[in-house]
């Protein structure tokens, strides 16, 4: 049977004194991977629309990321599709995934404000629909 040999932990000094960046990995990398693309899509389809509903939206989103201490790089240019219906399908389908993996982190504050944005990009498809 083999038996993992045991060691010390190997301590570096750091070379560089300045405060450390701390990267945004595991459940809470998703999750402010998820918003940052959740913010996106709301902020398109605000300046498609103009509803001032979602600018609040992207400010409560925008504030959520702040809160997770989220340092994202720039997002790419991403091409959305031109119908209303089919942004705010993506925009519901980006919420869900915050919602799930809000959930799995216990993250209350999160969890309200995705099923918030579901229920709104629900509405406005049923509203666009009809």
């Amino acid at each position: 049977m083999y038996e993992q040999p045991k060691t010390l932990p190997v301590r570096r000094r750091a070379l560089d004194t300045r405060a450390p960046v701390h990267a945004v990995s595991g459940l809470r990398g998703q999750l402010a991977g998820h918003l940052a693309a959740m913010l996106d899509v709301t902020r398109e389809l605000h300046a498609r629309t103009g509803d001032p509903l979602l600018a609040d939206a992207a400010a409560a989103l925008t504030a959520r990321l702040g809160e997770l201490g989220a340092q994202l790089p720039p997002r790419a240019a991403v091409t959305y599709p031109g119908d209303l219906a089919a942004l705010h399908a993506q925009a519901f389908d980006l919420a869900g995934r915050v919602l799930v993996v809000a959930a799995a982190q216990q993250d209350t504050r999160t969890a309200i404000l995705a099923c918030r944005r579901m229920d709104f990009h629900t509405a406005a498809r049923e509203s666009l629909t009809a």
